[in-house]
């Protein structure tokens, strides 16, 4: 691949944003997250096009830049000016749900309909309607539509406290392993311990049991003597 000072700097702005979008998506558990994926995406005639620019074999093609622009809502000034990247992951809003079907519109419309059945497990949200579907919608989902609400800076520092969150809550996690496989080789001593004690209590109740027989056999031998006596 012949060098160009323009093209490099294209692909290289290319690059950040795939790893932006990666990194976004990845945090949220949303698709696409990986190069192949986007790949297919916005060149489906070579999914490997993100790596062969990243690998610099190849500069990315036009087409690629405005499929990738349009799939993830990207001003094409961002790669040929100043002009920021500013990448917010989709949304669902406006989620309508009545009778047999669920609609919504956002980056991710849908219209589920149930046919003759009927939609059950969530509250309904119609328009004007006070109930919400706080407790049924995903996580992921409800943090994408926080996002779509707020600046770029302010994204990345959301992802952070959501980073550190997570990070806060595996340790949590790891520590409560650790106890609970602390614990649970205090409860095998335990009952190794006990076990022994058992034994031990066991030969003690035998060896008494084997003292009152001895003594039984000689009151029982005493009493006869006596009774031989007054005959």
């Amino acid at each position: 691949m012949k060098e160009n000072p323009q093209y490099d700097e294209i692909d290289l702005k290319f690059v950040n944003a795939v790893d932006e979008v990666i990194a976004v998506n990845s945090e949220l558990g949303i698709k696409p997250n990986n190069d192949s994926s986007i790949g297919k995406e916005v060149y489906p005639t070579n999914r490997s096009i993100v790596s062969a620019v990243r690998s610099r074999s190849k500069h990315i093609p036009h087409l690629a830049l405005i499929n990738f622009a349009k799939r993830f809502n990207i001003d094409m000034n961002y790669f040929y000016n100043e002009t920021p990247l500013m990448y917010q992951p989709p949304s669902i809003t406006n989620i309508t749900v009545k009778g047999n079907s669920i609609q919504s519109t956002g980056n991710n419309s849908t219209n589920i309909n149930a046919g003759k059945g009927k939609i059950q497990g969530i509250y309904t949200a119609e328009t004007g309607s006070t109930n919400t579907l706080v407790e049924v919608v995903e996580v992921n989902t409800m943090i994408n539509n926080f996002i779509s609400q707020i600046d770029g800076e302010r994204v990345k520092q959301f992802l952070t406290i959501i980073s550190k969150i997570q990070m806060e809550s595996k340790s949590s996690s790891d520590k409560l392993e650790r106890i609970l496989i602390e614990k649970s080789e205090e409860i095998k001593e335990m009952r190794i311990s006990f076990k022994k004690e058992m034994r031990e209590l066991r030969e003690e109740l035998k060896e008494t049991r084997d003292k009152l027989d001895v003594s039984l056999k000689r009151e029982v031998d005493l009493l006869r003597e006596l009774l031989n006596e007054r005959k």
